[in-house]
């Protein structure tokens, strides 16, 4: 390969990565999340980074920093809890991909300095390069089967160019393979070799020693018809100490590729005249290149942005964040995510999604949508059009949200995500979709009621949310229910219904007996519904197992799609 195109190539490679980083790294101060920090100036979010990154580093604050960076980056000990099959693969690939980077990649600048004497072709380093490259393969299949197994209708939509990185880096390992076979196969390469080193490529003077490299070495002669006897081997060998064993280990060590040099043997004489050492490192070279140009620009980014929220959420003090710090750290989160689903399977509502068909309820989409509400805001347009039918989704999937933490405490890269969802709502409330619990409870149980009397409601409807409500809808649920006002004597709401911010109409026994009696439509506007704190207190103290906590949840996500069917008949709004 020629010099001045390696060269030309890399730094243009590296500019465009840089550009790139800048670019996404600058929205992590430009963007803003949540009512509260839209007057947060750009010089206050700039003063407030810098700020905190100098307590980080010069404080008693950098062993935490030092902790996260070899506990959270490097042994992922947050996927670790959450998910043991998924930490493998990841850190299989994190692993695999770094030490090719740093003993592959940058072994002229790394492995030459650590290592006096490395040479690629020797022990260990070339069975280790075979060994990191079958990490990362192993760790990538293992991601994707569980991609694949764990997908759901509600998955997250993965944009093409994410799919197409996992492609080009697949196709970098390949090549790489591929390449490294070619040459353990090739008699050109042999020929190469032998002219540096031994100083002659004449295949009569190198018969001991291509007879050798043919039965330990797997070079693939077309033209070695003879017989090899043990004293053309002893040739060989001593030919071999003198002028190759300083350089070059046996290929079998490496694992990988000498198997497929195996399958390529047959085709070497073709390879070699089609040049396919030339090409193929082309290929590689160029592949790893492309990559390194186009990682800002693709949601792999958050190989950079993950590690940095780990480091920032091991030396954070949330509670004495300013707003200027809180609008930072929110703009980091959603460069952050790594998109891995985890904190859908630990949400208390996920099952809602699934019964309201709403995947916005759902941490991953949220989190979404709280990013494009930020970069774009929200098209409300007009009644019907699409836009404002996903706004409606949106603001139905914020606010049916319990703020249980159970995504933000399973997140593997730390984010916290009460915070954002706190900051969406804001925004939500400031584009004029208030939470619904402010329109249901500005009218009473017993209106609401009415009007849902006086609404067709289609019989395929009630047939779907008998399957879509099914802890409200099926007696089994409820009907064990003895009215023993257990779950309203721990019920903190109850407690505190003396004040008005808390008064509640019905108690959670009395929610339980309207069911029991088939008044569902009553329970739908009870303030007892939407000012439930999902603190499952009632459900962990039922002497009859009954679940209660999820039933109110249910009958809230229920109420929002029967009542907005209503809300517009001299509803108060």
């Amino acid at each position: 390969m020629s010099h001045a195109l390696f060269q030309t190539a890399l730094y243009a490679s590296l500019l465009l990565c840089a550009l790139g980083l800048l670019w996404r790294m600058s929205g992590w101060v430009r963007l803003r999340i949540g009512p509260e920090v839209q007057a947060v100036t750009l010089l206050q979010r700039w003063h407030a980074l810098l700020r905190g990154l100098a307590e980080a580093l010069f404080t008693r604050r950098v062993l935490d920093v030092g902790a996260a960076l070899l506990l959270d980056v490097l042994l992922q000990r947050r996927l670790y809890r959450s998910d043991r099959s998924r930490w493998l693969a990841h850190w299989l690939m994190f692993a695999g991909f770094m030490l090719l980077l740093l003993m592959h990649a940058l072994a002229a600048v790394v492995t030459v300095k650590l290592f006096p004497g490395y040479e690629s072709t020797r022990n260990p380093y070339l069975f280790l390069r075979n060994l990191f490259g079958a990490m990362l393969l192993v760790g990538m299949a293992m991601f994707l089967f569980g991609l694949r197994r764990r997908r759901t209708r509600f998955a997250p939509v993965r944009p093409p160019m994410a799919a197409a990185f996992v492609a080009l880096l697949g196709f970098v390992l390949l090549t790489g393979f591929l390449l490294e076979a070619d040459k353990m196969a090739s008699p050109q390469a042999f020929y190469r070799m032998a002219n540096q080193f031994n100083g002659s490529a004449d295949p009569t003077e190198l018969k001991p020693l291509r007879a050798l490299w043919a039965s330990e070495f797997g070079v693939a002669f077309d033209d070695l018809k003879e017989p090899i006897t043990p004293g053309l081997l002893q040739q060989g060998r001593t030919m071999h100490e003198a002028d190759c064993e300083t350089c070059h280990a046996r290929a079998a060590s490496a694992f990988v590729s000498y198997p497929v040099s195996r399958l390529l043997a047959p085709w070497v004489g073709v390879l070699d005249q089609a040049q396919a050492h030339s090409w193929l490192l082309y290929l590689h070279v160029f592949a790893c290149f492309l990559g390194l140009a186009t990682l800002s620009f693709t949601r792999f980014f958050h190989a950079v942005a993950a590690p940095i929220s780990l480091l920032a959420s091991g030396a954070a003090r949330p509670q004495a964040w300013s707003s200027a710090s809180r609008a930072t750290r929110r703009a980091l989160a959603l460069d952050a995510c790594v998109g891995c689903g985890i904190c859908d399977a630990h949400c208390a509502v996920a099952p809602l999604a699934r019964h309201l068909d709403n995947r916005y309820l759902l941490p991953s989409h949220k989190l979404i949508a709280t990013g494009a509400l930020a970069r774009t805001g929200l098209q409300l347009g007009h009644k019907g059009n699409d836009a404002a039918e996903q706004a409606l989704h949106i603001a139905e999937g914020a606010f049916l949200c319990t703020d249980c933490a159970r995504c933000s405490i399973a997140c593997p890269v730390g984010l916290d995500l009460q915070d954002l969802w706190q900051a969406g709502r804001g925004a939500l409330a400031g584009a004029g979709l208030p939470a619904p619990a402010q329109w249901v409870k500005a009218r009473s149980a017993l209106a609401w009621a009415e009007s849902l009397q006086n609404d067709s409601w289609p019989h395929s409807f009630s047939d779907r949310y008998a399957l879509d409500a099914p802890l409200s809808s099926d007696r089994n649920s409820f009907s064990r229910c003895v009215q023993c006002q257990t779950c309203s004597n721990v019920c903190p709401v109850v407690a505190h219904s003396t004040d008005p911010a808390f008064g509640v109409d019905l108690t959670p026994q009395k929610v339980m007996n309207l069911l029991r009696l088939g008044l569902r439509d009553l329970t739908l506007g009870s303030t007892m519904v939407w000012s439930c704190a999902t603190c499952y207190q009632c459900q962990e103290h039922c002497p009859e197992g009954i679940r209660v906590a999820d039933i109110m949840v249910e009958l809230r996500a229920l109420a929002v799609q029967r009542l907005g069917r209503v809300r517009g008949q001299n509803v108060p709004s």
